[in-house]
């Protein structure tokens, strides 16, 4: 028993440091990163927070260890992102099985290592060089059938907030992948809420390095999945992959009357935007903003595009301030546009719909910040909502949105 005692405590050891190293590389590289974006600003980024995690001692532990250990990871999960039971093969439930077909899983890449991603709270990271086609594991949960899966979370927003509406969502479904449409054709998915590995770690981009790929179709008609690469991966990327949720049709349409209904909020404060614009003598538009943040977005979009100059930011822009062409904001009004009730998302006018459908996925639930995070997203350009495709290949008004 001592011997073994011994060998577990230098197998902890040794994985604590292999650890502590990978996390002090990671923090090293994206500090640099950002160091050239921004000139003293290096904890800003990922690395900073990446780097306290080195430096923290309770950071790791044990527990972490075991975990990591039972799913093939190499590196210790840190203890904040201990959140579900680990598996390394899918589990089945509701009466079905987990799929056998396919063999057996595929084995984590020794490269991987989870590591925090602000702000999306855990991201997966790679320590070496990854080639395009690259198998990286199998996303594992529990094979569950879908109409059970949705009557219990119906059932959790019920018990959370009197009501089992759709929108927004909670945390509880967003770890649930379709699988097929199993025996009876009433969907399965694999969910890795409560139970999972590493691969539901992997956080979504509008630039993905990864993709989901079908394999292993069993006899109850449904599949199971695994990551691969989509191209060469660098040493200290965030791996991504899209989650494609807004091409789902009724989360689509959660987003589009999420946002009609936060125009019409803002209807009334809308109907003054022209007071912005210099040669308006309506007078000023001081105090209209104040309870939306959309319409303080549009109030600086005509500024910036009419004047008066804006003072000197004391923090960066909103995030939202992207969806909103200044010029084109102007112009819509200079020509007589103006804002009124509308009966759809059709009638929201172009100049302010971008905005308002990305607010519409902040409602719901779904809102993309990856360009916020270098790691994940380096091109910067982000659709702001999660899966999709960029707004200058789609303009959200499609019933079909084209493919990127």
């Amino acid at each position: 028993r001592g011997t073994e005692a011994g060998a577990e405590e230098a197998s902890l050891e040794a994985a604590l440091e292999r650890t502590r190293q990978a996390l002090a590389g990671l923090a090293a590289h994206w500090r640099e990163a950002q160091r050239s974006r921004d000139p003293g600003g290096e904890d800003a980024g990922p690395g900073g927070v990446v780097a306290r995690l080195a430096d923290d001692p309770a950071g790791l532990s044990p527990a972490g260890h075991e975990w990591s250990r039972e799913v093939g990871l190499a590196h210790v999960l840190p203890v904040g992102a201990l959140q579900c039971r680990p598996v390394s093969e899918s589990v089945g439930k509701d009466g079905l099985h987990a799929s056998l077909a396919g063999g057996p899983a595929p084995a984590t890449h020794r490269s991987l290592i989870v590591a925090p991603a602000p702000p999306c709270g855990f991201g997966v990271f790679t320590t070496t060089a990854l080639p395009r086609g690259q198998v990286l594991g199998e996303y594992t949960g529990e094979v569950r059938r879908y109409d059970v899966w949705c009557h219990e979370i119906k059932g959790r927003k019920m018990a959370e907030r009197g009501s089992d509406s759709s929108v927004p969502f909670i945390r509880e479904e967003l770890y649930a992948a379709w699988t097929g449409a199993g025996p009876d054709g009433a969907g399965v998915v694999v969910d890795a809420f409560a139970v999972g590995n590493a691969m539901r770690f992997i956080n979504c981009s509008c630039s993905p390095s990864c993709t989901f790929k079908s394999f292993g179709t069993g006899s109850e008609k449904h599949y199971r999945l695994k990551v691969v690469t989509l191209r060469d991966i660098a040493p200290w990327e965030q791996l991504s992959v899209d989650y494609g949720w807004y091409f789902d049709d009724a989360t689509r349409e959660d987003v589009r009357s999420q946002a009609v209904k936060a125009y019409r909020r803002d209807l009334p404060m809308l109907g003054d935007l022209e007071k912005a614009l210099p040669s308006s003598s309506g007078g000023s538009l001081e105090g209209v903003a104040e309870q939306s943040e959309a319409v303080q977005i549009l109030v600086e979009a005509l500024r910036e595009a009419r004047g008066p100059p804006l003072p000197l930011r004391p923090a960066p822009p909103s995030f939202l301030r992207r969806f909103v062409d200044a010029e084109a904001l102007a112009q819509f009004l200079e020509r007589g546009g103006g804002f009124n009730e509308v009966q759809s998302y059709m009638d929201i006018a172009d100049a302010v719909w971008p905005l308002y459908e990305v607010v519409g996925a902040e409602l719901v639930g779904i809102p993309c910040r990856c360009a916020l995070d270098p790691s994940l997203n380096s091109k910067g350009r982000c659709s702001g909502v999660i899966g999709r495709p960029m707004q200058a290949v789609c303009t959200g008004r499609e019933d079909i949105p084209p493919v990127a």
